[in-house]
Formats: structure tokens, sequence, C-alpha cells
């Protein structure tokens, strides 16, 4: 029986919001990388080399180095919701799979002097960190022996369960996709997060902004009750030490909970200049809706995750002149119509994965990832587990790799900042239009994740 419209819209906006609503109880291209990192000797029981500031330490490792790759085929393994309410997260892996297929298309990866084609296993978690523990157990195995990484596991408390295991049969948990801060944590050096901004950063962009236009401002911000929540107040409160702006109150809601028009009005009532629409899924244009019948016109900076054009489009008018942050190119804003790495990505797409909704900017996000990892691959000095991760961990200025807007590059320095999406456009929404256009140039705030973020998020 076909589903009715308000179920597939529901889908869709559970969808959007990317990453940050599995937030909650966490604590428990063309151009290729100038990537230098020696080979480590993971699984012969010796220490690692240390030449590259990525290299990890694999002396305790199993010997299971190699594990996952059979032939010329490399074998990845994920986990993400496939069904129920939030299925359309599946989305993301239409992106990478599709690039996969147009990279196994051309013969394979070079990787060391010979070509492995990508393959990819995964299994519905239904959101539920818990399933996604079982899932990655069962592809990978719990000695580690059956993929050689695991690739865009989707949440927070999704990837917080699955490290420790991962971490232990140093096995490559890569581009997490979330924008926690803590998936640069010392403690677990086998995972890395992705391009996505660390929620942190997104603080201090907005906060940065207020300086320079509003030096004096007094700000609102309405905040889920979690980590999630807690990383956008508390590395906003971090980035206007120092200024004259103020944090007036802050409003948090439930989570999973879509209404929050008690905390907009509470908000509202301050006068506050400004409002941190820190919300996501529908609490976002929720907030916003109230925000304006409330006639607070307020200089308003939406999260990241809800900047969709699902969520827009439900704000409508009342999300009109909203700020945000990306690093990846829009497929729906026409100035990037005849951008060659968007026509790839549309002909891609089209040809290898044709049901994806082509305008969702999460297939955009999926497709880009999948283009690092291939670059990350291609920079490796040896076809090893711990070759990958020292890649990874020593990226500089990777940069025109799958859909990263122009300007946008990639550095990563081992422990010392891991973190690839420190880069970002700050874009203010055109409800007219009904996309975002961009504001300035590219925020560059490489390698300073850390300092801008409490080290308590990082590595609580």
């Amino acid at each position: 029986m076909p589903r009715s419209r308000s179920m597939r819209v529901l889908v869709l906006i559970l969808a959007v919001g990317l990453v940050a609503a599995s937030c909650s109880s966490r604590r428990n291209g063309s151009s290729s990388s100038g990537t230098t990192a020696a080979p480590a000797a993971g699984g012969s029981g010796g220490s690692t080399a240390t030449t590259s500031p990525g290299a990890i330490d694999t002396s305790k490792c199993p010997a299971n180095d190699t594990a996952g790759i059979s032939g010329d085929t490399i074998t990845l393994a994920s986990s993400f919701p496939q069904s129920g309410l939030t299925a359309a997260f599946s989305e993301i892996s239409k992106g990478y799979k599709a690039y996969f297929s147009y990279i196994n298309d051309q013969g394979g990866v070079t990787v060391a002097g010979k070509k492995y084609k990508i393959a990819v296993k995964d299994k519905d978690d239904e959101y539920n960190a818990a399933k996604t523990i079982a899932n990655i157990d069962s592809l990978v195995g719990t000695d580690g022996s059956k993929a050689f990484a695991v690739f865009n596991v989707v949440g927070t408390s999704n990837n917080i369960g699955i490290r420790q295991s991962l971490n232990d049969n140093c096995v490559p948990n890569t581009f997490t996709a979330t924008g926690s801060p803590a998936m640069g944590s010392p403690k677990y050096p086998w995972t890395i997060g992705s391009t996505l901004s660390p929620y942190t950063l997104e603080s201090k962009a907005f906060a940065d902004f207020l300086k320079k236009t509003k030096p004096n401002a007094t700000v609102a911000m309405l905040v889920q009750d979690d980590d999630y929540g807690m990383d956008y107040e508390q590395g906003f409160r971090e980035a206007i030490k120092g200024s004259s702006i103020k944090v007036v109150k802050v409003e948090k809601y439930p989570v999973g909970a879509n209404e929050v028009t008690a905390q907009v009005t509470s908000l509202a009532a301050t006068h506050a200049d400004a409002f941190f629409d820190g919300g996501t899924l529908l609490a976002c244009p929720n907030a916003l809706q109230q925000q304006k019948a409330a006639n607070w016109n307020a200089i308003t900076y939406v999260s990241g995750t809800c900047i969709s054009k699902t969520l827009m489009g439900i704000a409508g008018n009342n999300a009109d002149k909203s700020y945000s942050v990306t690093n990846i190119k829009d497929p729906q804003n026409p100035q990037f119509a005849n951008d060659p790495a968007m026509k790839l990505y549309r002909s891609t797409i089209t040809k290898y994965q044709p049901k994806a909704d082509i305008e969702n900017g999460i297939v955009a996000y999926g497709y880009t990832q999948g283009a690092l990892f291939v670059e990350a691959l291609k920079a490796s000095k040896a076809m090893t587990r711990s070759a990958l991760m020292a890649s990874l961990r020593s990226m500089k200025a990777v940069k025109g790799v799958g859909l990263m807007i122009d300007g946008f590059s990639i550095t990563t320095n081992g422990d010392k900042d891991p973190f690839m999406g420190e880069q970002m456009q700050f874009v203010q929404y055109d409800a007219s239009k009904k996309y975002f256009n961009d504001i300035g140039s590219v925020l560059d705030f490489e390698g300073q994740t850390a300092k801008y973020t409490p080290s308590a998020l990082i590595n609580g």
C-alpha cells in the first residue's frame, strides 16, 4: 500500500537533519592529496614508523593489517538507517556507492602500484546505536577480520558505540557522519570524521560574524537537551569570551521533540539582538515560524543540520535571511549549473544510482565522502589499514574533490588535528529563491578545532 504524502515528507524531514539527532547520550575528485605518510607496520607485532604525523602506533595491533582485502577487492562495512521513519538516511549511501561504481568502472583505484575495486556491505540499524554495534560486529567480525574498514556510519552515539572495539582491533572507522568534535579524540586514533564541520566551529563562525556586524549583541539560544546542543552552547560561549557579546538566555528542548513554541516564546521575550536556532529536524523550522509569530526580528543563525531544501521549505518566508555554514556545493543552487564537478556528480548519480534524489544535499555529501576516501587510498603508501589511516591523518591541502566548495581544502595532522571540516562557507537563505547564497569568502579555522572547543567535548 503506497505511503501517504505526509508520511513521505516526514521520512525526508527526519533524514535531512543528517546526524545531529543522534547526538544524545554520546558519552560512554581530481586533485590528489600531498600526503607523505609512511606505511605503518601494523600486524607485525613491532612498533610503527613515526615519520609521519598521521602514523599510529601499531605495536599492540593483531596481525590483521590487510584483512578485508580479497584479490583486487577492498571490502568496506557500514551501518545506517534503511527502514522506518529515518530510512531516507540511506540516500547518503547512494552518493558514495555511485562514486565507488564510477571508480570501479575505470578499473578501480590505484594503491601502491596495484588497482583495487571497492565493495560496500551494509546493514540497517534503524538509527539505533545498539543495532549499529551488532551490525558492525557482524560485518567486520569481533576480531576485525571480515572487512578492511568501516565507512560513513551515521550518527554520533552510533559511532561512539563502535569505536572502542574497532580501536582495539585496529580497524579504521572512517568518515563518521557526525559533526561531533568527539570524533577527533586522540584516545581513538583509528576513528576519523568527515567533511561535516565540528559543531563548535559553527558556533565560532556565527560568533565572529556578530563581532563584525553587532559587537554588543545579546544572544538567545535554542539547543537540544543533549551533547549535540551542548556542543553548540559551549562552543558559542567559548567563542565570545573577551567580547561584548552576551548570552542572555538558553532554552533547551527534549531530544526528538518537534514542538518548541514555549521555548522560542521565552527566548523572544528577551528581545535579544540575535537568535541561535540550534534545533534540528522539525524543531528548526518550528522555531523560525514561532520567532516570526512573536515578531522577534533578530539576526538568526540556523544549525548546519537545518539547511536542507525540505526544512527551509517548511519554514518558508520565516527562514528568509537566516545564516548558516556549509562546505559542500548545493545541487539546487543555479550558480553551480555549469560547474564541472557538479556536472560529473549529476552524471555519476544518474548513471549508477538513478533512483537517488540528485537534488538532495545528503546525496552530495555521501558522494563527496566517497571521493575523499578514494583520494586517501591513492595517497596510501601501502594497501594496509595502518597506511590508510596514516594517509587520512596527514592530508595536506586537499582541494577539488567531490563537491567540495571552491577555496575549501582539507589538512589533517595526526592527533594534533584530525578534523577535516575546518573550513566552511558562511551562507544566507533567500526564501524567494529557496536556496542559500554565499556571504564573504571561505572561513578558515584550519588546525583550530581544539583551540575553540572545550577539551571535555573532544575527550569526554
